[in-house]
């Protein structure tokens, strides 16, 4: 028994080195090479074709763009957003935890053929073609999105544009905006964000010494829902989005919030 016993143990440690063996001599994973295309339409002309209804992109359609979205915070959901010198877009995608793939600074190229150009509340984005016919445009697929969105090399982040409340403008629609001399409403002040208890999204309100506003939107999924709300003036960072005629700020995390100076 004693001699079988070790006649198997043998015969079990030659497997093992056989599959180590074996193992070794995989493929090594692929490398993620930043990849360059060309692109053959700004981010604006792009926009440009949109008309009611939505619009299918039928033609080989390239737009390149520095990513400046992060959902690792939760305030963004299944959405990356990009811009070059011209402006910038919402691409939709069915998949969190984008910010693992597109780094915030990144450059991207998207392939638009056969991509759905669609609006909501007159906020124009880019996504697949939709099965429900209510809506202009759906989530691309996740296991589909590298077919459509290539990464280019990862540059430093992109500078927000430095605006004013009565500054504010569509032409700045999904771009990284920077507010500055603002500070929430005074009857704001005791409440949070949004209501992180019913995950309820809700909307707050910036002010400048010359009453202009701007609503501060903010889902109730986001990490700092719960926070309450900065208490002093000073600069506010987010992505400037517009619902219908109504502007709005998305912040991407709360130390783009810099409100840390009196009020006035």
């Amino acid at each position: 028994m004693k001699k079988i016993t070790i006649y198997l143990m043998g015969i079990i440690s030659l497997f093992m080195v056989f599959q180590a063996c074996d193992y070794n001599n995989f493929d090594n994973p692929p490398i993620d090479e930043p990849q360059a295309l060309t692109p053959t339409n700004t981010i604006n002309e792009l926009k440009s074709m949109y008309a009611s209804g939505g619009v299918v992109v039928n033609s080989d359609i390239i737009i390149a763009g520095k990513v400046i979205s992060s959902d690792q915070e939760g305030n963004i959901y299944r959405s990356l957003y990009i811009q070059d010198n011209t402006g910038g877009i919402e691409i939709k995608i069915n998949s969190s935890g984008l910010y693992n793939f597109y780094k915030e600074g990144q450059m991207v190229y998207l392939k638009c053929k056969n991509l759905k150009l669609g609006a909501y509340g007159g906020n124009i984005s880019i996504g697949a073609v939709p099965v429900d016919n209510n809506y202009e445009n759906d989530f691309i697929p996740s296991p589909i999105m590298e077919n459509y969105i290539v990464k280019g090399i990862k540059e430093t982040p992109v500078t927000p544009l430095s605006l004013s409340a009565s500054t504010l403008s569509k032409k700045y629609s999904c771009m990284l905006v920077k507010l500055d001399n603002v500070q929430f409403l005074q009857s704001e002040l005791i409440l949070p964000y949004a209501d992180a208890e019913n995950k309820v999204t809700q909307n707050r309100t910036l002010t400048d010494k010359n009453g202009n506003r701007i609503i501060v939107r903010t889902s109730g999924y986001a990490r700092f829902a719960g926070t309450q709300i900065a208490q002093g003036s000073g600069s506010i960072t987010g992505i400037l989005t517009y619902f219908n005629n109504t502007a709005q700020l998305i912040i991407i995390r709360l130390s783009d919030v810099q409100l840390n100076n009196p009020r006035f």
